[in-house]
């Protein structure tokens, strides 16, 4: 073999080969950042997959394309135990989760892929969680529990093959198992209630994709009743009423649904390939920054968080460790000085050394300047005398954050939140706020943030429906339930009662504070 040939093949087949534990690699397309420790052309794959599959939901949808300027990140790691590995003790059992946030919405899962019909592969726990990201970024309505999980089941099960043929709404084998297991649930149940995490709370993710298939299956309907039915519920019928109006008789769709789910279940097909975004840019990260991304990978799944710290220590003490890194050390020592309860609590000297450390690499890096911002406010809830100058230096790295990246929102709602905390009005306040919840809708935190400012202009309705969303999510909803009765009752009395105190009052004397609840989406094994 000539020597050029003999070096082609050997590059292609090191291509193929998983990139040794720890060595990460970054793909960025239109929608994703996706990082993976495998190979690279694995990577590609999953890549133009991702890409695939978000092309497939707004056809099928019909959601127009537009730019993306805050792309959700994904990791890929090897496979379920690795997920589990991450997250530790508290979540067992998992394959995958997605995790909305402000700073920066990602999604975990693996790259293993499943030997049988009924293996709940990595392909298929992206593409669960990618749909949550999807629901909530294109349609913002109160969808119950059962529906929000089986709409990610329904379009989980998509399949592109490589003659570009595709496939969508084929039957979810490893929920089908689930189901005959664990037996039926009452619909009045499946329709009112969330998912216990325990082995019958399976049975919930297989019932909800059931209904939700066999809802869009309907030849004439093709899932008209379906968004009926949820806008009943955003007008605020009881949910089972709603249900009877628009899904039909009770105990007559029980009965359909258990038929269907021992029948044929038909499927979409087409031979024709999707119309994509199919730019993949893959980089081969070196080691100081593969490093950072694996412990930025610990860090945000904050299970034994110290030594991910220290880890974070002896890695920036290496040459070659640039902003990013000293970041991700800085944040979790900030963390780590909320959590700690000794001599130390509170404490953010080492945080802000490191955060000092980033920005002294580069001045613009978004977030070192917003956690640099978020340091100096800390003094006001912990100090003594803290300096009343602090609130416009920490504003500054908030506009300087803002100013490097327009589009994130997670400055924007630093600056909106930092005139709340102060307890001043400010006119762009409001506006900062709804930005930033319109580039990260999925955010929690931001969606309560936004709902109070609308309460705080007298727009209770509104301010209802945007916790709607939260109230029903099957990973969370205590706090949007807590938070919209507070209102109601709010509402109740400037009806009663008008006055502009009414307006910004949140919380009396007798009353708790409104708090934000959290919760991840997970993937059961």
């Amino acid at each position: 073999m000539e020597f050029w040939k003999w070096a082609a093949a050997a590059a292609a087949m090191l291509s193929a080969l998983p990139a040794q534990a720890g060595d990460w690699r970054r793909a960025d397309t239109h929608h994703f950042i996706i990082y993976s420790d495998g190979s690279k052309d694995q990577l590609e794959d999953f890549a133009h997959e991702a890409e695939k599959f978000d092309a497939l939901l707004r056809l099928i949808f019909r959601i127009k394309e537009v730019e993306e300027p805050n792309r959700l990140t994904i990791y890929m790691l090897s496979d379920a135990d690795d997920v589990d590995n991450l997250v530790g003790p508290r979540l067992k059992g998992i394959a995958g989760f997605y995790k909305p946030l402000t700073e920066g919405s990602y999604a975990v899962s693996n790259r293993k892929f499943g030997a049988r019909e009924s293996d709940l592969d990595g392909t298929r726990v992206l593409f669960h969680e990618y749909a949550h990201h999807f629901l909530f970024r294109n349609f913002s309505v109160p969808a119950p529990a059962w529906f929000v999980e089986g709409f990610a089941e329904f379009v989980s099960t998509a399949e592109f093959k490589k003659s570009g043929a595709w496939t969508f709404g084929m039957p979810a084998q490893h929920r089908a198992s689930e189901i005959s297991y664990f037996g039926p649930i009452p619909i009045e149940d499946l329709l009112t209630k969330k998912p216990v995490m325990d082995g019958k709370g399976n049975a919930f993710y297989g019932w909800s994709w059931a209904l939700t298939h066999m809802l869009y299956s309907d030849e004439e309907e093709r899932g008209q009743q379906i968004g009926r039915y949820l806008a009943a519920l955003n007008e605020g019928q009881d949910p089972l009423q709603a249900a009877e109006t628009h899904l039909g008789n009770l105990d007559r769709l029980e009965k359909e649904l258990r038929g269907y789910v021992r029948g044929t279940m038909s499927y979409s097909r087409s031979a024709r390939p999707i119309t994509y975004r199919n730019k993949v840019t893959i980089t081969d990260l070196n080691r100081t920054a593969s490093e950072t991304v694996g412990l930025t990978l610990k860090r945000l799944g904050d299970h034994e968080l110290a030594k991910t710290r220290d880890k974070l220590r002896k890695l920036v003490g290496e040459p070659g460790a640039g902003a990013e890194a000293w970041f991700q050390l800085a944040r979790a020592e900030f963390d780590l000085a909320h959590m700690d309860e000794g001599e130390n609590a509170h404490d953010f000297s080492a945080s802000e050394q490191a955060v000092d450390r980033a920005l002294a690499i580069d001045a613009n890096h978004v977030h070192a300047n917003v956690l640099k911002g978020r340091i100096l406010l800390e003094a006001f809830d912990h100090a003594d005398n803290p300096d009343a100058g602090n609130w416009e230096v920490a504003r500054e790295y908030f506009l300087t954050a803002n100013a490097a990246r327009p589009l994130d929102p997670l400055p924007l709602f630093a600056f909106a939140d930092s005139f709340r905390r102060e307890g001043r009005k400010n006119e762009y306040v409001n506006a900062s706020l709804q930005t930033a919840f319109n580039l990260a809708p999925e955010s929690r935190e931001l969606r309560f943030a936004y709902a109070m400012a609308q309460v705080r202009e007298g727009k209770f309705d509104h301010a209802i429906a945007l916790l709607k969303v939260i109230a029903n999510d099957p990973h969370g909803g205590g706090g949007g339930k807590a938070a919209i009765e507070r209102i109601e009752k709010l509402k109740r009395r400037s009806m009663s009662r008008p006055s502009a105190d009414d307006k910004i009052i949140l919380v009396d004397e007798d009353d708790a504070p409104l708090e934000n609840d959290d919760g991840d989406d997970i993937q059961p094994e």
